[in-house]
């Protein structure tokens, strides 16, 4: 029996961007795997550019 794979195209994400290991790791996962809302990816956001300013600024 031959199985069918489906594929599923790589979608285009305009705003995303690359994190280094340090910036994942101020990122909290819990076991519960908690839905992620709009205010917390605001907030990551933020604190993702904070760091960033930082480091430019250093």
């Amino acid at each position: 029996m031959k199985a069918n794979i489906k594929q599923i195209p790589r979608p285009e994400l305009k705003s995303a961007r690359r994190l280094s290991p340090l910036q994942l790791n101020t990122m909290r996962c819990d076991k519960r795997h908690s839905v992620l809302t709009p205010e917390q990816v605001e907030k990551l956001s933020a604190a993702v550019d904070q760091a960033e300013l930082k480091m430019h600024l250093s």
